[in-house]
């Protein structure tokens, strides 16, 4: 159903950010002051990408128990500019594709996310930034592709260097128009970032939002893990894969993408 499929991405337009998403490809440490955190997490990072500087992902994810038993797969390129040190411009687009049980697939633009973000804190091993934007109805509210006006989020993210990685929260908000659906969307992430190697680093991340269906109080919650890995200067590898808490949240997502930093 279109309820379902947007589900998928239960996270909101955010994360990943995203849906960042919320929205990201390859890592900082904190001992590199901001942490940067990206696809495949879902936790936005307080890291900017420095004046004149861009930084193009590349994610795909599929969603399987959505929490129905339909698939849904995206693939959100996110382009980010540094307009000045501490403030980015962002734009991510989405291709969806639905496969609801029962009915053939719907494929199509989803919404698309036209945001600013702002490092607006950063000492010794702490560092703070909020990004917020508008979550444009470029996609077909018919086909359950996109929402029926235009929505919003902010995410206030935060990072606090341990031991040699480093920890990321979230908190943050979506409002998103979709007939029948709670509008106004809260959420929170938490995450550990850590090197496993000269050019590898992993994660661990917990995720939780309020539910979209009216008629449910649950909170959908996840864990997601994952693989970053630095081929060369500048561009990153990565996959990973999210379970669900409770069974509130989809069942099963596969993610992988590759980053290009200049």
């Amino acid at each position: 159903s279109a309820r379902a499929s947007r589900r998928a991405g239960w996270i909101g337009t955010m994360a990943a950010s995203a849906l960042r998403g919320g929205g990201a490809l390859g890592f900082a440490l904190a001992c590199v002051s901001p942490v940067l955190a990206m696809y495949p997490m879902i936790s936005e990072d307080p890291g900017t990408q420095g004046e004149g500087r861009y930084e193009l992902e590349l994610g795909y994810q599929s969603t399987r128990g959505d929490p129905s038993d339909g698939r849904t797969s995206s693939f959100s390129p996110q382009l980010s500019w540094g307009a000045l040190p501490a403030l980015d411009v962002i734009v991510q687009p989405a291709w969806l594709t639905q496969h609801p049980v029962g009915g053939g697939a719907v494929r199509g633009w989803g919404d698309t996310a036209v945001d600013v973000k702002w490092r607006f804190h950063e000492s010794g091993e702490v560092a703070v930034a909020v990004r917020a934007g508008l979550s444009l109805p470029t996609g077909s509210a018919a086909k359950g592709l996109g929402a029926s006006g235009t929505g919003g989020h902010a995410v206030i993210a935060g990072s606090l260097a341990a031991g040699e990685g480093s920890l990321l929260g979230n908190l943050g908000v979506a409002y998103a128009r979709f007939p029948g659906d709670r509008s106004t969307l809260p959420y929170a992430t938490a995450a550990y970032v850590a090197p496993v190697g000269p050019a590898w680093q992993t994660f661990v991340e917990v995720a939780t939002q309020r539910n979209s269906d009216p008629a449910r109080s649950t909170w959908p919650a996840v864990a997601r893990t994952g693989l970053v890995w630095t081929v060369a200067e500048g561009v990153d590898l990565d996959v990973g894969a999210e379970g669900r808490l409770n069974r509130a949240a989809p069942s099963f997502t596969a993610l992988a993408g590759v980053t290009v930093h200049w």
